[in-house]
């Protein structure tokens, strides 16, 4: 990682949960790069916490522009999610095998298991659903290790592990948990469910996370023109990347990944107008 990307992910932690982190020295136009990091990856909140947290530090140098234009992004993000609607297609109560989406529907239709662990399971299934459509969510690996923080000991690990093992799930959710450890320095003794040696592979996985080329799912949304019978896509290297998404992350959902890539590819046809 680099400067602006180890910063970060530092002022992430501070402002996100709690840690006490020293900040690298950075010049104006860094500061500038961050800032657009932050914002692609939809992460302005806890990085302006951040901020908040170590604004007395020798190193932390924003000018009042800057400052107006962090607190500036914060109130539109917060207006924002306010009407926020979550694109249908990455529902995270819905798979898209039918065999394991039958699996989960019963999982979820069944009052008598803990909630906690079923809310658990629903974040586990929007991360895996935005790996493969979107790439890597950080803002989502946010959440999953705030819920951990604060919830994870009314969670049922035994019963998540079984359930996340039927839907053939298992690998992601060790995925995510070495994601936390890596990225916001979460502990074995926080992360219950981590079995075995961890995954040499999340090192390559994990570079995903900091790329400014990130390519989203609506990229490659097929679109049709007035007064045209040719149909084209909005990015002709989106799908490219779909598929070599699908085929990165294949080892930890692999009953999903092919459904998934087929489902997507008709949920952008829908975009053609009539």
């Amino acid at each position: 990682m680099n400067i602006v990307q180890r910063n970060f992910f530092r002022l992430i932690r501070c402002g996100a949960f709690g840690q006490k982190e020293q900040v690298e020295p950075m010049s104006v136009c860094k500061w500038n790069n961050l800032y657009q990091l932050a914002l692609m990856h939809d992460t302005a909140e806890p990085v302006y916490q951040g901020i908040l947290q170590c604004k007395d530090q020798f190193f932390m140098h924003l000018s009042e522009c800057q400052w107006q234009q962090w607190a500036k992004a914060l109130e539109e993000r917060r207006k924002k999610s306010a009407g926020d609607e979550e694109d249908e297609f990455l529902r995270a109560d819905h798979l898209t095998n039918p065999v394991l989406n039958l699996k989960l529907q019963s999982i979820l239709d069944d009052e008598g298991s803990d909630v906690s662990t079923r809310q658990l399971l629903l974040i586990v299934i929007r991360i895996g659903r935005h790996i493969l459509n979107e790439g890597i969510p950080i803002r989502q690996l946010v959440e999953m290790g705030t819920y951990l923080r604060q919830e994870g000991h009314r969670v049922d690990f035994f019963t998540l592990r079984k359930w996340l093992k039927s839907l053939s799930l298992g690998q992601l959710f060790q995925l995510e948990g070495t994601l936390l450890m890596q990225m916001f320095n979460f502990t074995e003794e926080e992360l219950p469910f981590l079995e075995g040696k961890r995954d040499r592979r999340v090192e390559q996985v994990a570079v995903e996370l900091t790329e400014f080329t990130n390519t989203r799912a609506k990229d490659f949304y097929f679109t049709q023109e007035n007064n045209s019978v040719f149909v084209h896509t909005s990015n002709g290297t989106a799908m490219l990347g779909h598929i070599r998404r699908s085929a990165r992350y294949f080892h930890y959902m692999p009953s999903e990944t092919i459904t998934n890539f087929f489902a997507s590819f008709a949920h952008s046809l829908s975009h053609i107008e009539e």
